[in-house]
């Protein structure tokens, strides 16, 4: 978006406006940014103008317009039309507090913003008493073909279902890390990934911490995984296949026990413990911390794994190494790199030695000169018919 791109406003005479309502459940989540934004929308005069129109009324840079922009439209407050650079912003009226709050995303956004207490006060004041009699459409208008009437989906947005997940996770014993923060990444997933509890719930057991709590990291990288291409292993030769299927088949510290016992009679130290242990709840599959564990070990020839498995596992995170084939490639392509390297290194020249400091290695100390007089005589006339020639003589 530029300040200089035209935008229209639609439906904002349509929608059904409470203040009330908005500070107490939408302002926390979307900022004053994204209320001010959507205020003026409702009472834009034009209801068409440039977006530096907005940044003049508002008194903000264009950065924050485009969040609070993103922002509304992900609450279902706006929809957002570009025709070739030329914006259309059709408006939607806010929910009433008990299905904002019958909405579990909103109401985990929500909660993240401004704490469990103050939620649970805003629901105890839409809580009325007396007993709710009010009827369902199912239960005036019947269908021949339903028996049962069907329950009503407390679900306004998104595909997950939040309550048969938590089911799910209470039936395996699984916990949450921590509810808000998890929930929510629960429905970003969803959302990116298109998968419905179930799908998602399948991903979140194989990724679980070992105390069975929820590692959403993990189901990240998990599911990037398995959305990447991936090489074949029929690519690698027969010693990288095996290398392969030892890391997809051990767990990180069988694997470091078997291979400290093997090269040095020893076991794993507390230390090492450790950090595999970080690296799991860091959210690094057990496939590439088998890779990090033969990389240090059998491939640099370290005694113990150390800090620096943490650096390379960082390193492989950002080039985006997520499987063994994946990590094979790439020590492979750096194996080649360090060659290459190498014969570019231009080689050092041999140092030549002052003459006179160095002894040649023609030399013989047992050597006796026996040249006799005649002998000396007849070298002297070479060397001076030698010198007259050289000299431009007959």
């Amino acid at each position: 978006m530029r300040p200089i791109d035209k935008f229209s406003v639609e439906n904002n005479e349509k929608i059904s406006f409470d203040a009330g309502v908005f500070v107490m459940y939408y302002q926390p989540i979307i900022g004053l940014e994204g209320f001010a934004l959507y205020q003026l929308l409702r009472v834009f005069p034009q209801q068409n103008g440039r977006l530096s129109d907005l940044l003049n009324q508002l008194d903000y840079g264009m950065n924050a317009l485009e969040l609070s922009i993103e922002k509304l439209s992900a609450l279902k407050l706006m929809d957002i039309y570009d025709d070739h650079g030329r914006l259309t912003f059709v408006l939607h009226s806010h929910l009433t507090p008990e299905h904002f709050l019958s909405d579990p995303l909103y109401k985990q956004l929500l909660i993240d913003k401004i704490g469990q207490t103050a939620v649970d006060k805003l629901q105890l004041s839409n809580t009325f008493s007396g007993k709710n009699i009010s009827k369902r459409f199912s239960d005036i208008y019947r269908v021949n073909d339903i028996q049962t009437p069907v329950e009503p989906s407390s679900q306004v947005t998104g595909s997950l279902d939040l309550a048969a997940f938590q089911a799910a996770m209470q039936q395996q014993g699984i916990q949450f890390s921590d509810e808000t923060k998890d929930t929510l990444a629960l429905y970003a997933l969803s959302e990116k990934f298109g998968l419905d509890w179930y799908q998602l719930f399948k991903i979140a057991e194989t990724t679980q911490n070992g105390d069975q709590s929820l590692n959403t990291a993990n189901m990240s990288r998990r599911l990037i995984t398995l959305n990447q291409k991936q090489p074949r292993l029929l690519d690698f030769s027969k010693a990288e296949q095996a290398l392969i299927r030892t890391a997809k088949s051990e767990r990180p510290e069988s694997l470091l026990a078997q291979i400290k016992k093997r090269r040095f009679d020893g076991h794993p130290t507390q230390k090492e413990k450790q950090l595999l242990a970080r690296l799991s709840r860091d959210g690094v599959a057990d496939d590439i911390q088998n890779m990090l564990i033969i990389y240090f070990l059998e491939i640099r020839g370290y005694s113990n794994i150390s800090d620096y498995i943490e650096e390379q596992a960082n390193r492989w995170k950002k080039d985006q190494v997520t499987t063994a084939e994946l990590a094979v490639k790439w020590l492979s392509t750096y194996q080649n790199k360090q060659a290459d390297k190498a014969k570019k290194k231009p080689q050092s020249q041999a140092k030549v030695a002052p003459v006179g400091s160095k002894t040649p290695d023609w030399y013989d100390p047992a050597y006796k000169n026996e040249t006799d007089a005649k002998q000396q005589a007849e070298l002297e006339r070479i060397k001076q018919e030698t010198l007259k020639k050289m000299n431009g003589g007959d």
